[in-house]
């Protein structure tokens, strides 16, 4: 191609000299052949006219360099690089060739992207004992010794230690980190509206499975066969967090998003992922088995997911049939009830662990980094040290000398079930009982400091302060609820908040409290949980001053830094109620489960296989 190229300029170049010359030599005669009186020389003889071809002969005498580089630079292009331009023109088609191979591909992964988690083999699920509890237990009264039999042939004996053999199957399971994407989604009002999704984008394998085939001649004799066939997967996705976002939310709050089917998703997040690539929403992808050997793509959205959530889990369900069961908390195993109604079942799932900065939501499509179980647990509870030793000196108080001052041990503000305003009452009760009304101040600037007698100022005038007609008609209603009126809180103020306090623990619900705290105190409710929260952290130094902790390897490394400190002084005391007891004092009532949960695995292990029960 290179080398017709040059033949194609050269000759292109030629064409055009030669018109050229022809246009000036027709110029030429023209001017040159007009009629005019003959002029003489100076050699006397008269001027003669010149022809067109004589013309155009004078024009190419002129033009011949030319025509002879031009030529030169012909051959020369021709012959010379000829060798180099076919192998350049070779090689260039085989890169082509390449790239389009390529492009007719999937997106190649780079190493650590896609997570590969082979299927759970570890139990032997095919093989399952256990006794048939509607029988052994609700037709307990139906037993009897035979006299002439044996006495396992009776109906009870029979149905204890029963065998349960099944076919299991398992399906490989592969996942990318999840990330966000904005997509329009369709509302109610048949309108689209912009929201921020999570995704994750998987791969499920069909690996088989296994059977345990009894030898017909000697049953104990068993082997594993493996097993080949279609499999239908029903995805079944959970993204779960337990942080809590908020004081009110206390240490832990649980929650929960099923995945969604979002059909004006999928081809956002295919162009992003892979155009090449298939993905199936859950519905599609339980539309049709799954071959022996054949690998689905596919993709798990939530939507509306709190935006400030650090760390969460996935729990993924379906990739295998292994089951567990168990009886109800409350089973009564009675004659009239329906086989199985006592009895709860669940399926094996998969745990996934992540984390993530939280963000207020201008964040945009961010990818989440692969956890561990425990890893939420731990910086919980290191967190929570580092915030309640370095409290003192940002408020300037002295919560150990505190609580000296008030005759109260760390033990006395233990929060029972469902109570976290019982320590806060008891407190005030405390000031209330103290002999010399003078040592309440100083008392209150220990424990809380100079921001906490502020706090108790704000409350006692929220309760008796003047306010518009619709607001002071809601407090006087709500006073008469917890059995209290204006008179009795301003006779006396601190008695008045003790029982407010206690009227306020009482309730179960979280929304009703905080509706009643409003109504009592207006915008000044949010100084109990503040109160509430130093009062904690007061707890927890206390018990690090009983258990000698080192308080400035806590606050100089990060959470896990500290966690790791606790955790050999918690560990080094061998009596399981007092770790308990401490446990509970440093983090309330969750704070065993806590500290259980970040002990129990170790870091480096991305997943697990769990079973898990709709009432856990």
């Amino acid at each position: 191609m290179f080398w017709l190229e040059r033949i194609r300029f050269t000759c292109a170049a030629c064409s055009g000299v030669a018109t050229v010359s022809l246009l000036w030599a027709a110029v030429a005669q023209r001017s040159l052949s007009v009629r005019r009186p003959p002029a003489s020389t100076r050699s006397g003889l008269p001027q003669r006219r010149y022809t067109s071809a004589e013309c155009a002969l004078v024009l190419c005498k002129g033009w011949a360099p030319f025509w002879v580089s031009a030529c030169r630079q012909c051959v020369l292009g021709m012959i010379v690089p000829t060798v180099l331009t076919a192998a350049g023109v070779m090689g260039m088609s085989a890169c082509h060739d390449r790239a389009v191979a390529a492009d007719k591909g999937f997106r190649k992964l780079a190493a650590g992207v896609l997570t590969v988690i082979p299927p759970d083999t570890s139990a032997d699920d095919t093989e399952q004992h256990g006794d048939l509890l509607e029988i052994t237990r609700g037709r307990a009264d139906s037993k009897w010794k035979p006299n002439e039999a044996p006495s396992n042939t009776t109906l009870i004996e029979r149905a204890k230690n029963l065998e349960f053999q099944r076919d299991i199957w398992y399906l490989e399971f592969a996942f990318k980190p999840p990330r966000t994407i904005d997509v329009d989604v369709p509302t109610l009002n048949q309108r689209m509206q912009r929201k921020r999704l999570w995704y994750l984008v998987y791969r499920v394998k069909n690996t088989g499975g296994r059977r345990t085939v009894v030898d017909k001649i000697d049953p104990s004799k068993r082997t594993t066969k493996k097993l080949e066939g279609p499999v239908l997967f029903l995805p079944h996705f959970v993204l779960e967090g337990l942080e809590a976002l908020s004081d009110a939310e206390g240490t832990t709050s649980y929650r929960g998003y099923l995945d969604r089917v979002v059909p004006s998703a999928m081809a956002p997040i295919r162009m992003r992922e892979d155009q090449a690539r298939e993905l199936f929403d859950s519905a599609q992808m339980a539309s049709q088995p799954i071959a022996p050997g054949e690998e689905r793509w596919g993709v798990a959205v939530w939507e509306d997911v709190d935006s400030r959530i650090d760390f969460f889990s996935i729990f993924v369900r379906g990739l295998t049939n292994s089951i567990r069961w168990r009886e109800k908390a409350r089973a009564t195993f009675a004659k009239n009830e329906p086989m199985g109604a006592s009895m709860e079942q669940t399926l094996e799932c998969l745990r996934l662990d992540f984390w993530r900065p939280g963000d207020d939501g201008r964040n945009r499509d961010q990818e989440m980094s692969v956890g561990y179980a425990g890893f939420f647990e731990r910086m919980t509870l290191g967190t929570r040290l580092i915030e309640a030793v370095g409290r003192p000196p940002l408020i300037q108080s002295s919560p150990v000398e505190g609580l000296v001052q008030l005759g109260l041990e760390w033990s006395d503000l233990l929060e029972g079930p469902g109570s976290n305003l019982a320590p806060l009452e008891k407190v005030v009760r405390k000031l209330l009982a103290m002999k010399d009304p003078a040592g309440r101040g100083p008392a209150v600037r220990n424990l809380f400091g100079d921001i906490g007698v502020e706090h108790f100022a704000e409350l006692s005038r929220a309760l008796t302060a003047t306010v518009v007609a619709e607001r002071e008609a809601a407090r006087a209603a709500a006073l008469t609820k917890v059995g209290l009126s204006r008179e009795v809180v301003e006779s006396a103020p601190l008695k008045s908040l003790a029982e407010v306090l206690k009227a306020l623990d009482a309730i179960q619900r979280p929304a009703d409290r905080s509706r009643l705290a409003e109504q009592l105190f207006g915008p000044a409710q949010r100084h109990i949980l503040a109160l509430a929260r130093d009062l904690e952290m007061a707890r927890t130094l206390a018990v690090l001053e009983t258990i000698d902790a080192d308080w400035k390897a806590i606050t100089s490394g990060t959470a896990r830094s500290a966690f790791t400190s606790l955790q050999t002084l918690i560990d080094a005391e061998p009596d399981a109620k007092t770790r308990k007891r401490m446990l509970e004092g440093m983090f309330g009532t969750k704070g065993p489960a806590l500290y259980a949960a970040a002990t129990l695995e170790h870091e480096g292990i991305d997943h697990s296989w769990v079973f898990r029960y709709e009432t856990d």
